[in-house]
């Protein structure tokens, strides 16, 4: 008697112990080594591939599966909902795509910075779109306005929880740390953007110490 299977999933052969395909009898693969009535159970006995019509590149997640249960840990390329329905398809209907079934590798530290730089830009368009609101162009005849905006912190605190839980580390910036300058250059940056809208302004953003309280000054010239 044969104590291993031969599999041809999609065209491509794996050989599979027959002892990790009884641990789930009731599945798809699990009846090939238990059903003895069935067609395939007499090929695998006679040591004859068995053809399964599957994606051969989710099939190794498959047999991972048989062999040590959840989680699943699968690579960052993997779409899930399409392994979801082959692990349907092979009647393993007891895992979902919850994190606590299948995980993916942690992010690298490039994935990391590209994922920050995203959530920084999307507060600082949100913190420019914000300030504008609250700041005057210089009316005609005159070349610029300062206005100061108090609350420099609690001003990123609630763009940050609008921008959502990605962005918990930004809202952990001082508003007298470096950081917030890098941000406050991000948002002058998109600022300027917007004021290309309106006409032919220059503004500047400053943090400004008043008292307790740690401020944003800005200056509008027209150009």
């Amino acid at each position: 008697m044969t104590s291993f299977v031969r599999l041809n999933v999609g065209g491509r052969e794996f050989s599979v112990a027959i002892s990790t395909l009884s641990r789930h009898p009731d599945t798809l693969l699990g009846q090939l080594v238990t059903n003895e009535s069935a067609a395939e159970y007499q090929l695998i006995q006679r040591g004859q591939p068995v053809f399964i019509d599957a994606d051969p590149s989710l099939f190794p997640y498959v047999i991972d599966y048989y062999r040590h249960g959840t989680p699943l840990f699968i690579d960052g390329n993997t779409d899930t909902r399409r392994l979801m329905r082959e692990m349907r398809y092979f009647g393993l209907d007891d895992i979902s795509d919850s994190e606590s079934d299948v995980q993916r590798p942690p992010p690298s530290e490039k994935q990391r910075a590209s994922r920050m730089d995203e959530v920084m830009r999307r507060v600082a368009v949100k913190m420019a779109r914000t300030l504008l609101l609250w700041v005057d162009l210089p009316p005609a005849g005159s070349k610029y306005t300062n206005t100061e905006i108090s609350g420099l912190k609690s001003l990123l605190d609630s763009i940050c929880d609008w921008v959502g839980p990605e962005a918990a580390e930004i809202k952990r910036f001082s508003s007298s740390g470096d950081k917030i300058l890098m941000l406050l250059g991000e948002v002058r940056n998109e600022m300027q953007i917007l004021l290309q809208e309106s006409g032919p302004f220059f503004c500047r953003l400053e943090r400004a110490q008043r008292g307790g309280s740690t401020n944003v000054a800005i200056t509008i010239n027209r150009i």
